[in-house]
């Protein structure tokens, strides 16, 4: 298990000033209502935190489900980070510029270290926003080697036609193999509280830095329960997510006392 305490965050940013370092980075359009994001917010929030924090930026981040919907000045993120609010500050007061500075209410942020130790056989609850896709092994009639693919899609094409595939039922399966991955956990029971299929659009690389669509992607919300099976792979999840594009928002396992399913 690594030394470095882990460290969970809460950080409130500011819309406005969101939407003005997306407009800095090509990544808003004008439109008839007002200002429009030609990227998905979790790119955003990525942007905004490599800005503020460089190479110390947390590596997992999720929006807060408890905070308010209706309040649209702000938006509520939590994020797991090995380095604590003071030391994150403290960066961005050195070496941000000041309108990235600015997008954080510092005076509401607020940190906790996690539990230095885990214990096996332990029960929790748990809260994730997950991308379930899978890597294909090779080439079929709908997509080629090594592509990703939605689960339930790639669980629709192994089936056969008479055969009605349970979205929930194949994200439940991916879950519980993501958990079993390094011995971390085993997977009590699972719900899936939400799904679409999200624009993942990500800027291009060269001199051509537009905003370019990809594939649609599922965005899932899982919740249920586990039992710790190994302490150290367990704070090895915990710190390195599930699951594709964690990098904008997707993976970061919240725990949470356990709701037993009806």
């Amino acid at each position: 298990m690594t030394s470095q305490p882990l460290h969970l965050l809460r950080l409130d940013l500011d819309v406005p000033s969101l939407y003005g370092l997306a407009r800095d980075h090509g990544l808003v359009h004008p439109g008839r209502r007002g200002p429009v994001l030609t990227s998905d917010l979790g790119y955003v929030l990525h942007a905004a935190f490599m800005a503020l924090f460089g190479e110390h930026h947390p590596e997992l981040f999720a929006q807060d489900p408890s905070a308010s919907a209706h309040d649209t000045r702000r938006v509520r993120v939590l994020a797991y980070s090995e380095h604590d609010l003071a030391a994150l500050r403290e960066h961005a007061q050195t070496y941000a510029d000041p309108s990235a500075y600015r997008l954080i209410d510092w005076e509401r942020a607020a940190s906790k270290p996690m539990p230095a130790t885990w214990r096996e056989g332990q029960r929790l609850g748990f809260h994730v926003r997950a991308c379930p896709t899978v890597r294909m092994a090779k080439s079929g009639p709908h997509h080629r080697e090594g592509a990703e693919v939605d689960a339930y899609i790639a669980a629709t094409w192994r089936a056969d036609a008479d055969v009605l595939v349970d979205r929930e039922a194949v994200y439940r399966d991916w879950l519980a193999a993501a958990f079993t991955r390094n011995g971390a956990a085993k997977l009590e029971h699972a719900t899936l509280e939400n799904f679409h299929l999200e624009p993942i659009l990500r800027r291009t690389q060269g001199d051509d830095r537009r905003a370019r669509p990809n594939l649609r992607k599922p965005d899932a919300i899982l919740s249920g329960a586990l039992t710790l099976t190994d302490p150290a792979g367990f704070d090895a999840l915990l710190r390195r997510g599930v699951g594709r594009h964690r990098a904008f928002g997707f993976g970061m396992l919240l725990l949470r006392p356990e709701r037993r399913p009806c």
